[in-house]
């Protein structure tokens, strides 16, 4: 493979996954100022209830979609970014089946929406494109510390 293809698919997949990252939440943003998600507080956890998890979760999306950006431009943001942005992606699918299953934080959603299956989707781009970036990213610094290792 030409490494400047994989310079470029590289660049595509984070620039993709950013911006999955960022419709995400757009989504919980929206949800959360005008889907009527901003009052529901049946339970919470050191403080965070099922609406705050929403505010939170659009604010970490933009920090997130931010710093999978600048991995682009710097490299050694890379492994650190495509990892928060997948396991971002990750985590707020596990949210959304708890909240469809057994309950999060007192919630249990019951119908299915647009925003949830854009969300849905979003989540889902973005996992499939940061996590072979991360992946990558945690086998090149795996060789580089065993090369560092055998010139010791």
């Amino acid at each position: 493979m030409n490494p400047r293809n994989g310079a470029m698919r590289t660049t595509v997949a984070l620039g993709l996954g950013a911006l999955a990252v960022l419709v995400s939440g757009w989504v919980h943003f929206y949800l959360y100022f005008r889907g009527g998600y901003r009052g529901i507080a049946p339970e919470s956890f050191i403080g965070i209830t099922i609406s705050r998890s929403f505010a939170l979760n659009a604010i970490a999306a933009v920090v997130i979609a931010e710093s999978v950006l600048l991995a682009v431009r710097w490299r050694r943001v890379r492994f650190a970014a495509a990892a928060a942005g997948a396991g971002f992606a990750a985590a707020t699918i596990v949210a959304y089946v708890l909240s469809r299953t057994v309950g999060l934080l007192g919630f249990e959603e019951s119908s299915t929406t647009t925003e949830s299956v854009i969300a849905l989707v979003a989540e889902g781009i973005a996992f499939m494109a940061l996590a072979p970036v991360a992946l990558v990213g945690l086998r090149e610094a795996a060789n580089q510390r065993a090369y560092r290792l055998r010139r010791r």
